[in-house]
């Protein structure tokens, strides 16, 4: 995963899966606790970006003037709706890594935080 610096620049950008399909365009990164650590991106989605969705940036990384991240177009397509207006709080942050398939035991413990707090937009 990119660092903080890389991953502000990411905003605005076009995300891709690994197939390279494009999933939608980056509006805002939620970072952890730690102020530092990106961890997911609010990804407009749909026909003319009229939906948004989280999409995890564990793995992800930029290609080109693109973000690829591990997940698939369609899983992203699936995702929970979640409001966007605030912080995900930890629950929400479960069902997203659920929907995802990533281990979220594995991504706190690696993180030693619970729930992502700040939002770069």
């Amino acid at each position: 995963m990119g660092e903080f610096s890389s991953a502000y620049e990411w905003e605005g950008r076009t995300v891709v899966d690994a197939d390279g399909e494009k999933i939608g365009k980056i509006e805002a990164i939620y970072l952890e606790y730690d102020g530092h650590t990106p961890a997911w991106a609010l990804v407009n989605t749909g026909r003319f970006g009229s939906k948004s969705s989280f999409v995890p940036l564990v793995d992800a990384a930029p290609v080109h003037e693109d973000v690829e991240v591990s997940v698939s177009k369609d899983q992203v397509a699936d995702a929970p709706r979640v409001d966007a207006d605030e912080a995900l709080s930890a629950d929400e942050e479960v069902e997203l890594y659920r929907h995802y398939d990533i281990d979220y035991a594995a991504v706190r413990d690696r993180l030693g935080e619970t729930a992502v707090d700040v939002i770069l937009s």
